[in-house]
């Protein structure tokens, strides 16, 4: 292979063959068969270690007669080879890779598992591979470090290159006697998903992503650092990918074991134990898998893997990787929102997004027994926003084409606007009703998603994401159950920026469903409802509006259509607050 555009070609059988038995293996197959006998063998002494350090706190516990192990904040160091010290909070959770490899061992890309909730049919059964020539290896991992690493910096760019020349250097480079399938799971990964965010890849992200759960056990045989950034390698599969573990379970894995080891907490209290890139990492490690947590309880309104309170950790530098080395920081971190951005500057803005997100969960969301929207704290909510939009870094240009809307103006815009319906979703779906503002300002913003999305993924290399179906699809919902409660709304609105709204959302929807199955049920249903709504428009004393034609209009609407779409959307996965307004359109449009 010359380019990546011909990814899609046959590729060689990644299988070496054995001398005296003739059967074909993968490659590095005894490095792997050793690794495994060796955590086997370990495994039962593991367990022990872990039995005898439960009884240390308990004992002490007694001793001291503190009844509440909660008040202590203390550091327990296992006598595992390979762990990091553990945080111990009100409890402590051990042995905690052996939960992460009871899931990951499902890992296949054979086996279809929700990602955002969404499902595809499961692929052939593929095998692993080599790694591609050289200049495509480095088209893979540019395109993921240009385009995924500036969201999600839980990898050290210097660390993986210099990884990445020790593979796809020399070939003698790759058979010393010193392999470590560390870097080869990290490089199998980090091209995987780059191959995902490129076109024409065929079936090489799934063959790079078996590849590399050859080595994925090693990784996780420790609980350190590096076994919490493979598990979320694996959640950057999932989110670009139509198969894949969980989202859901891989950020709340990956999470737990950051608490575990307590990158929760402020370096004050955990004392300087490693060195300046080693915290670095286990701070940008946190607040990756924080991120996509709350994210991911947002979008399927799902509590919160930890309490925002109870995190007191600072955020990353705000400094390029290449300053952050082993001996110490080599540079300035930016200090002033006037200085130019670094690498990290953007995925800080959106750390402070999420604990955002984690603030309008908890203080609108997350308590059960509130009856009614809390407009005063809704109002302090959307102030805080305003402050973070404006405090946006300036948007710093791409080099080649852009593979992700992340960084761009659009997706500041987007994410603001979804924010503003996070805010505002429980007052305009209240049984009293809301303002005729709060309807206006919650149709604007679904607007502008549907007209944001429409001009950044339509006639442009940037693939789709289970977050990014959710996010539009809301808006859409949003914006039609605008038009059916508010009288207001239905007068002020403008028949060509309705035209344009649900035009916008379903040719969007139905590119997405082109390329994912899961999909369709959300194009289908936004499809009807929208043809629906514009009958009601039509059917208000507005006959002198001509109905767009890339819309099929029926004369009626089928609620068993409905229903059975809502039943779908609902097992792969459905928050709370978009269940109650497919309830309330349903109803709605069938009268």
């Amino acid at each position: 292979m010359s380019n990546i555009l011909m990814f899609n070609a046959p590729l060689m059988a990644c299988l070496v063959e054995d001398p005296a038995t003739k059967r074909h293996q993968p490659r590095n197959y005894l490095d792997t068969l050793e690794d495994r006998v060796a955590l086997l063998e370990g495994a039962q002494l593991f367990s022990n270690e872990d039995t005898n350090q439960s009884a240390i706190p308990n004992h002490k516990e007694d001793e001291d007669g503190v009844s509440d192990l909660a008040s202590k904040v203390g550091v327990l160091t296992l006598n595992a080879a390979g762990a990091e010290p553990h945080y111990l909070g009100s409890s402590s959770a051990f042995a905690f890779s052996r939960i992460v490899n009871s899931s990951l061992r499902q890992v296949v890309p054979g086996n279809p598992t929700a990602g955002f909730g969404l499902t595809e049919e499961p692929s052939s059964m593929l095998s692993p591979c080599l790694l591609p020539d050289y200049d495509s290896c480095l088209t893979l991992s540019n395109a993921y470090f240009q385009n995924l690493h500036p969201q999600y910096p839980f990898l050290h760019e210097p660390t993986f290159r210099c990884w990445e020349r020790g593979l796809i250097g020399p070939s003698e480079a790759t058979e010393t006697p010193n392999f470590d399938p560390i870097p080869s799971f990290f490089v199998n990964m980090v091209y995987a998903i780059g191959s995902l965010l490129l076109s024409n890849s065929g079936s090489l992200p799934q063959q790079l992503y078996i590849s590399a759960q050859l080595y994925i056990n090693h990784l996780l045989s420790f609980d350190n650092l590096e076994a919490i950034q493979a598990i979320l390698c694996c959640a950057m599969y999932s989110l670009r990918s139509p198969t894949g573990p969980s989202i859901w379970k891989l950020s709340g894995l990956a999470l737990r074991q950051c608490t575990e080891l307590g990158y929760h907490r402020n370096t004050k209290r955990l004392g300087p134990t490693v060195t300046p890139l080693e915290r670095e990492m286990q701070k940008r490690t946190f607040w990756c898998a924080y991120g996509i947590d709350c994210a991911v309880a947002i979008t399927l309104g799902r509590p919160l893997g930890i309490p925002l309170k109870e995190v007191d950790t600072e955020f990353p530098m705000d400094i390029d990787d290449s300053y952050i080395t082993a001996a110490g920081i080599c540079g300035r971190p930016r200090s002033s929102s006037s200085e130019p951005p670094t690498s990290m500057s953007v995925a800080i803005h959106v750390f402070r997004l999420r604990c955002f997100w984690a603030r309008v969960h908890t203080s609108l969301y997350s308590d059960t027994t509130h009856c009614s929207p809390d407009h005063a704290r809704t109002q302090e909510l959307h102030a805080e926003l305003e402050n973070w939009l404006a405090s946006a870094p300036p948007i710093t240009p791409r080099v080649g084409d852009a593979l992700s809307i992340f960084g761009s103006r659009d997706w500041f815009d987007l994410n603001y606007n979804f924010s503003i319906l996070l805010l505002y979703r429980g007052q305009i779906i209240d049984s009293k009703g809301a303002a005729d503002s709060v309807f206006m300002t919650c149709l604007q913003s679904c607007a502008n998603i549907c007209h944001g999305y429409r001009r950044q993924y339509i006639g442009r290399p940037v693939n789709y994401t289970w977050g990014a179906i959710h996010f539009l699809f809301m808006a859409g919902l949003t914006y039609l159950h605008c038009l059916w409660t508010s009288p207001a709304i239905r007068e002020a609105v403008r028949h060509d920026d309705l035209s344009s709204t649900c035009t916008d959302c379903t040719i969007v929807l139905a590119v997405m469903a082109e390329k994912w199955k899961g999909a369709a049920p959300y194009r289908d249903i936004f499809d009807a409802l929208a043809s629906r709504t514009m009958t009601m428009m039509v059917d208000k004393n507005h006959d002198q509006w001509m109905l767009p034609t890339t819309l099929a209009l029926s004369d009626g609407l089928d609620p068993a259509d409905l229903i059975q779409w809502m039943a779908d959307i609902t097992d792969m996965g459905m928050s709370d607050g978009m269940d109650r307004l497919l309830t309330g359109l349903i109803g709605d449009s069938s009268q």
